[in-house]
């Protein structure tokens, strides 16, 4: 049964409760950001509704609109004004991580997707010096798995 709000934990995305709708929006935002070099591959398709679908509790019917959407036709600030990014704290810089870390997801951080980002950043009013410190942020992270997997 599917309920208007998300309680998620707050171990990771520091927020506990979330309008189920601004889940169909935000993953149109990533997929429109991810899309920008020409496709969504596989692996930041499967980031998005696998590990970040998992990690927020997001309903299937909106996993599957995901799948159908065409971000190709994606316009960020449409996308934006449609839902209201300050109803949890902290919500723009973490779009704009999550649209980092599912832009990586295929090994490789783009051009175009780092412009797209930038260009989120913007319209959100999110700090240049902050979009790089996420940059690195997500960079360290990455390193930190590699690690992990080569040590363990």
């Amino acid at each position: 049964m599917s309920s208007d709000i998300n309680k998620i934990p707050t171990s990771f995305y520091g927020i506990t409760m979330v309008p189920q709708d601004n889940w169909r929006e935000y993953g149109y935002a990533l997929l429109t950001i991810a899309g920008s070099d020409g496709e969504v591959s596989d692996p930041e398709l499967e980031w998005l509704t696998i590990e970040c679908a998992q990690s927020v509790g997001v309903d299937e019917d909106i996993i599957a609109d995901w799948e159908e959407y065409d971000f190709e036709e994606g316009e960020l600030e449409e996308i934006f004004h449609s839902f209201n990014s300050r109803s949890f704290a902290n919500f723009n810089k973490l779009l704009i991580y999550d649209a980092i870390r599912m832009s990586s997801a295929d090994g490789e951080f783009a051009q175009d997707e780092r412009e797209q980002v930038h260009h989120a950043a913007q319209i959100l009013k999110v700090p240049m010096d902050t979009v790089l410190a996420i940059e690195a942020l997500v960079d360290l992270e990455q390193a930190a798995s590699k690690l992990r997997l080569t040590i363990l």
